[in-house]
């Protein structure tokens, strides 16, 4: 090579380009959607992608989805030579009823090769989808065996290779990715709640508070069992991370209310306190201090404690009637979780961190938030 001449490096290829490329090869075409989400996660230019080449479409992670709107959306999916199909990865006994409806998705494409007088050969199907829908998982599952890495990002190959997964079935192994294009702010919270969207698109806070709207919204009543109890009444249990150095003095008095007791209800009043009057006040540090005396503990006529430990009878009925009478938003999931800061304050973000990790491991129920009539 000629001094100061530098090696010819191709231009790199986009997703796009990877997929085109792919597209060439194949016959038939599997697209796999989030049940979660089947609007949400299908590419709004999948028709001019995909052209008029026949679909299978697969439904995947039907074991955290609503099974109702999976059914309604598999039946809207199915026309002509699109057909729809709910799947769960996770069961490989419906592999036969794949490939049976593949074959028969095909049976042009075959008619074709033989009216052509060409030899006989499999048809060749790609695996397409946007990042985490599944696409490696299912080519797993046709496989029977984890051949193919699953990974968020297209896997690149210098030519096609095929995986006989049927004497008339070949599947290209690599994945072709459809990146996520996000025509607005309502699909892309939603492909950030189910981990579609790139990575930092959304801060865990604005995909919380969004899911919190729509949990409320399609499934009343399940943010209130996700939650636990209301924290602020004297009877109520505390949690065993905040009683495990309660023995370690072995001169207190058993019956002395423990400071991280009394510290952990007081932030809960402070809190509440906030959310009403909408003030974002920090917790007193004299409070948090003299909360660990036992002079601010003991009943004391001078000084008040810091939560009431008188309550009518009353109050502890009309309380577990009321039991979520206060909106329900970060703020409060924080309090009754027992996330606080350093400061005394509810901490949100650990708050949306766990409840959008919840959510996505179907830990709240199984939910869509895809609707057939758009809404």
């Amino acid at each position: 090579m000629p001094k100061g001449s530098k090696s010819f490096k191709p231009p790199r290829l986009t997703a796009f380009q990877l997929l085109q490329q792919q597209l060439k090869w194949v016959d038939i075409i599997f697209e796999v959607l989030d049940a979660r989400a089947p609007f949400s996660s299908r590419h709004p230019r999948h028709s001019e992608i995909f052209g008029n080449k026949p679909r299978l479409i697969f439904l995947t992670k039907d074991d955290l989805a609503d099974p109702k709107l999976s059914r309604e959306w598999a039946k809207k999916l199915s026309s002509g030579s699109e057909k729809a199909i709910v799947l769960c990865l996770k069961d490989r006994r419906r592999q036969p009823e794949v490939v049976n409806m593949a074959l028969e998705l095909a049976q042009d494409k075959l008619k074709q090769i033989e009216a052509k007088g060409l030899l006989p050969r499999p048809v060749r199907i790609c695996v397409v989808g946007m990042p985490n829908t599944g696409k490696s998982s299912l080519i797993n599952w046709l496989i029977g065996k984890k051949q193919v890495k699953v990974a968020d990002r297209p896997g690149v190959t210098r030519g096609p290779q095929w995986i006989r997964v049927h004497p008339k079935l070949e599947l290209l192994d690599t994945p072709g990715i459809l990146p996520p294009q996000i025509s607005n702010r309502n699909v892309g919270e939603k492909l950030g709640i189910f981990n579609l969207a790139p990575a930092g698109a959304y801060a865990p806070e604005e995909l919380a508070d969004r899911a919190i709207a729509e949990l409320q919204k399609r499934y009343p009543g399940m943010l209130e069992r996700y939650l636990p109890e209301m924290a602020e009444a004297a009877d109520e249990p505390v949690p065993a991370e905040l009683l495990k150095n309660a023995a370690a003095d072995d001169d207190e008095d058993e019956d002395e209310p423990n400071w991280q007791i009394e510290r952990d209800r007081t932030i809960f009043n402070q809190s509440k306190r906030n959310r009403k009057t909408g003030v974002d006040s920090d917790l007193d540090s004299e409070i948090i201090e003299n909360a660990s005396s036992k002079e601010y503990v003991e009943n004391d006529a001078s000084r008040p404690l810091p939560f009431d430990l008188v309550e009518s009878t009353a109050s502890k009925k009309n309380r577990a009637d009321a039991q979520f009478s206060e909106k329900i938003n970060l703020q409060l999931i924080a309090e009754r979780k027992r996330y606080v800061t350093t400061k005394g304050r509810p901490d949100t973000v650990r708050a949306a961190a766990v409840l959008i990790g919840d959510l996505r491991n179907g830990k709240l129920g199984r939910i869509t938030f895809d609707s057939i009539d758009g809404k």
